[in-house]
């Protein structure tokens, strides 16, 4: 089987400037979380200028997304860079639309129509980590991109297994995370997911919205870690 990447979790109205294809700003049976206590920020970084204060965040006024969600499956071809084709198949939630941004052909986002939630997936060739040690290099990763301003918060960061929808178990590796890319708080879970027998990560997909959103996000990440499959 073609070993896919589907990366994890959006930041909508604006992409995260993370690592290529995490959303930013205004771009789970349920895996036992490793003990964390409340979100902790991550380490101090020191800049060689004075880092400017944390931002405050500005109150969102979205409704939170509603649990009980309809979905539809979607089935779309990809391009990885330096890689064949893959074709792919998810299920998201009803009337989130397909997107596709020409600079990055090996990614598909899915938004709501208000263009504050999201699905981000990537088809990534070939699969050389496992989703833990894909896990642990984002949250380096956020270190070392993010501003302290931007008051970047691990909320949970776990592992475990679930069954998709072809009655396979897969490995699954998931961080979630807050931070304040503009000016509103954004809450992003990225996910990967090991499809194949070798334990290595072949899908990483990124669900993100609003803090009020997360029962409905979950509920999104799970049907979308169950169903998504390689098809061609």
């Amino acid at each position: 089987m073609k070993r896919l990447l589907l990366t994890g979790l959006l930041l909508l109205a604006v992409a995260l400037g993370v690592t290529g294809g995490y959303f930013t700003g205004d771009r789970f049976d349920t895996p036992s979380a490793t003990p964390s206590g409340n979100a902790a920020p991550l380490g101090d970084v020191s800049p060689s200028e004075p880092a400017l204060p944390v931002k405050t965040p500005v109150p969102s006024n979205l409704a939170a997304l509603e649990t009980g969600l309809d979905y539809e499956r979607h089935t779309f071809t990809v391009a990885p860079k330096g890689q064949p084709s893959v074709q792919l198949s998810i299920q998201t939630p009803d009337g989130w639309r397909l997107t596709r941004d020409p600079e990055a052909p090996g990614e598909v986002k899915f938004l709501d129509k208000l263009r504050e939630r999201g699905v981000r997936v990537e088809a990534d060739e070939p699969a050389t980590r496992t989703p833990a040690e894909a896990s642990a290099k984002l949250v380096v990763d956020l270190e070392q991109s993010q501003a302290p301003e931007n008051d970047v918060r691990i909320v949970s960061q776990t592992d475990g297994q679930i069954e998709g929808d072809d009655g396979t178990t897969r490995t699954v590796s998931t961080l979630i995370y807050t931070y304040i890319p503009n000016k509103s708080l954004r809450y992003v879970i990225v996910r990967w997911i090991a499809t194949g027998d070798d334990g290595l990560t072949t899908i990483e997909m990124s669900i993100t919205g609003v803090p009020q959103d997360a029962p409905a996000l979950d509920e999104v990440l799970l049907n979308a870690t169950r169903s998504v499959h390689e098809t061609g």
